[in-house]
């Protein structure tokens, strides 16, 4: 995949995770959320900017990207609760399709 093909995808993805994590996790990862929210920012400069520096983007990415989860706590422990387990599955879904796409394209 092309730097500006995966620009593009990682804006989409970041942007989906940040409008699930801010609707289900404000007060509890409060610094995930901002550290998303500089990501999609940092993502959408440099569309804005004709990816004139992609490269350099998606490593700092990369390198964020695995602060988000680290082996305890951060975004590697969240879910969204809900008392009624089929519900609980349901909402968790999108951030877990989410999380896997990511690290598919951030290995």
């Amino acid at each position: 995949m092309d730097n500006k093909n995966m620009v593009d995808k990682l804006e989409k993805l970041f942007s989906e995770l940040l409008n699930i994590i801010e609707q289900h996790g404000k007060g509890e990862i409060d610094y995930q959320i901002s550290e998303v929210r500089y990501v999609v920012n940092l993502l959408r400069e440099n569309i804005n900017n004709e990816y004139s520096n992609s490269e350099d983007i998606i490593s700092e990415i990369k390198t964020i990207h695995k602060n988000l989860y680290p082996a305890r706590g951060g975004l590697s422990e969240f879910f969204i609760w809900k008392n009624d387990v089929k519900e609980r599955i349901k909402v968790n879904e999108p951030l877990s399709r989410v999380g896997d796409e990511m690290w598919k394209l951030l290995e």
